[in-house]
């Protein structure tokens, strides 16, 4: 079934307390995350629910919304409904949290917009390195030399793209920010730089370091640009405020990073990395062990980000990432094991979620397999981790790296081979190979306990009726025709009872109003949605050669759509219980309207009869319509 993100997107912002509430929001590879005036106040048993939503994850001073694949989608249509104060956004209950959230949450904010594009960039280098192998292109041709620039303009560029979302992230003008970043990989300077003579500012020697590809250096860069902006802003008089605060910026903070700002960063940069790269160096082995099988868990409390900046550090000084090389096995792994759930399990619906999710972690999207299955599971989860420190152990003894950025998958594979290291290359398929097999084997021997709901047939208390009572589960199966189970909680009546003459007469068709004691509409079958009123205070669906409607309130269209929210559209397909509409009953009732929601059967095959049940309780799905 398609889902609509711009209801997922509607959802959530009413969910999380409406534009009010959010002070910022932004995105990486499968979730959204939002900065929240007051978590307090949310219900994330209700924000899980929402059609779209995998889960949700509170780490690092952020609300995360597990989105998946689509969180590019959700993302913009949140973006329709919400307003970003940069002053709020800064001033956010985040820099409440420790200076380790602070951090992940700047890095995944600025990283995330333009992952992919890196990770592109790194797939053609290594489709290139296999064609140079192949001898399948000729290096010296021109065809080579234009795709190879291609593929390192953006780590080239990279201080340019992190300029832009650092900008955007610390509040200050983006196009400012990105002639700084310009400055520092401009070839002017790069002349400098490679000709290695004396360069003097104001009588200050300036060390003469090379800013491409560079990370650490621009963020801090850009973040203290912000406060220099600022302060111009403030007291510059406004006359002459937007041309000369950038021109104040611009000319203070270049000199200044030159100086100052970019000797620290490069220094924290390479602190940074070479703590991480001196670990692998000690025990290539036991580094593979421990990211192999850890790297997934700090995906669940999404703190994974801080380690983008050594991994991109690593390509700029070393050409090549480690790192990448071992996460590789985790990912393999989880997906692995989901497999083994897939194989493993009876239920027909767990079937059907584990086979997606394990598709999708093959592609490096792990999300929807370790929350909506494997954690969900938890034996499962920890095979996986398992699985992911043998690989991960495997990946090691061989070296395992990768030669240009990329998110570990099977379409980045092309970016761990480079001519000249096959044995790395031949190291890193059997470590993903482990870890994929071993994940696998390992769910199906060890098992799981299915944490599933019970059915609706068993779960629901059938409606105590003269018609219904003391049925059982297979009775209700031998009866032929469709059984329709109630949209709403409340209390059943004939539809001949309702206040409205139209229905009442059965003109339109015959079944039932029910009174309701909450606003939200399901699904009372599997079917599709043959029409969602523009008003959202009526639906119909067809199942077969049945066909129902469902009609919110008395006269309620006069409300032109204030009070409801429609959760479908016209065409989509839709399981027996998945959430239609939500309604404000009291603002119904508030304007003077009748909430009874009027539930009838509009078509149905030659030579059928309806069996009903009125006048008693009834929860959701509850049978009070039969067609025999």
């Amino acid at each position: 079934m398609a889902i609509d993100y711009r209801i997922t997107a509607k959802e959530l912002v009413k969910e999380l307390g409406g534009n009010s509430n959010i002070n910022n929001v932004t995105h990486c590879a499968t979730r959204l995350r939002f900065i929240l005036k007051d978590e307090s106040k949310i219900d994330s048993d209700k924000v899980k629910k929402i059609p779209g939503v995998i889960t949700v994850v509170q780490a690092g001073g952020q609300y995360q919304v597990v989105i998946g694949n689509h969180v590019k989608d959700a993302f913009d249509f949140v973006m329709e409904l919400v307003t970003i104060d940069a002053s709020q956004a800064e001033a956010n209950p985040a820099n409440k949290a420790g200076i380790f959230s602070r951090i992940i949450d700047v890095i995944s904010s600025i990283f995330a917009p333009f992952l992919y594009t890196l990770a592109a960039c790194g797939i053609l280098q290594g489709i290139l390195g296999i064609f140079v192998a192949l001898n399948a292109i000729d290096t010296a041709g021109g065809t080579y030399q234009i795709l190879n620039f291609i593929s390192w303009t953006a780590f080239t560029f990279l201080p340019v793209l992190i300029a832009v979302t650092a900008a955007k992230k610390f509040g200050m003008n983006v196009y400012t920010a990105v002639v700084i970043a310009c400055a520092l990989v401009c070839p002017d300077y790069i002349s400098m730089v490679n000709a290695g003579d004396p360069v003097y500012f104001l009588g200050i020697r300036v060390q003469l370091l090379s800013y491409t590809s560079s990370v650490i250096p621009i963020i801090l860069t850009v973040w203290a640009a912000s406060y220099v902006q600022k302060f111009f802003d403030k007291h510059l008089p406004i006359v002459v405020r937007n041309l000369f605060s950038p021109m104040f910026t611009i000319t203070l903070m270049v000199p200044l990073t030159l100086l100052v700002v970019g000797p620290v960063g490069n220094a924290v940069g390479g602190a940074i990395g070479g703590a991480y790269n001196f670990l692998y160096g000690l025990s290539p082995i036991i580094a593979g062990i421990v990211v192999g099988g850890l790297w997934e868990v700090l995906v669940i409390f999404g703190v994974h980000w801080g380690i983008t900046p050594v991994t991109v550090g690593n390509y700029a000084t070393l050409g090549y990432d480690t790192f990448t090389g071992l996460q590789a096995s985790a990912v393999f792994a989880q997906a692995g094991a989901t497999l083994g759930v897939f194989l493993k399990t009876k239920d027909r619906d767990m079937k059907g979620v584990s086979a997606s999710a394990a598709v999708t972690g093959l592609f490096g999207i792990t999300e929807p397999a370790i929350y909506g299955v494997n954690l969900r599971l938890k034996k499962p989860m920890i095979c996986g981790c398992i699985a992911g420190a043998v690989g991960g152990a495997v990946g090691g003894a061989f070296n395992a790296v990768s030669w240009g950025y990329n998110m570990p998958g099977i379409a980045t594979i092309p970016a761990y081979f480079k001519a000249g290291h096959t044995s790395q290359f031949l190291g890193f398929l059997l470590s993903i190979i482990i870890s994929f097999v071993l994940g696998t084997v390992l769910t199906w021997i060890v098992g799981f306990k299915e944490d599933l709901p019970m059915p609706e047939a068993e779960s629901s208390k059938e409606p105590e009726h003269p018609e219904t009572a003391g049925e059982t589960k297979e009775t209700e199966k031998a009866v032929e025709g469709l059984i329709l189970g109630s949209p709403v909680k409340g209390h059943v009546i004939p539809v001949s009872q309702v206040k409205d003459e139209v229905f009442a007469s059965r003109t339109m068709g015959d079944g039932v109003g029910i009174l309701p004691v909450e606003g939200k509409v399901y699904a009372p079958c599997d079917g599709t949605i043959q029409v969602v009123f523009p008003t959202g205070h009526a639906v119909g669906i067809s199942s077969g050669d049945t066909e129902a409607l469902i009609h919110i309130g008395i006269n309620t269209v006069e409300l032109n759509g204030k009070g409801f929210t429609a959760h479908v559209e016209q065409g989509q397909t839709v399981k027996k219980g998945e959430l239609l509409v939500s309604f404000d009953k009291d603002f119904i009732e508030n304007n003077g309207y009748d909430p009874t929601v009027i539930f009838i059967v509009t078509e149905k095959k030659d030579g059928q009869d309806l069996e009903i049940c009125a006048d008693v309780d009834v929860n959701c799905q509850d049978t009070v319509i039969r067609v025999i």
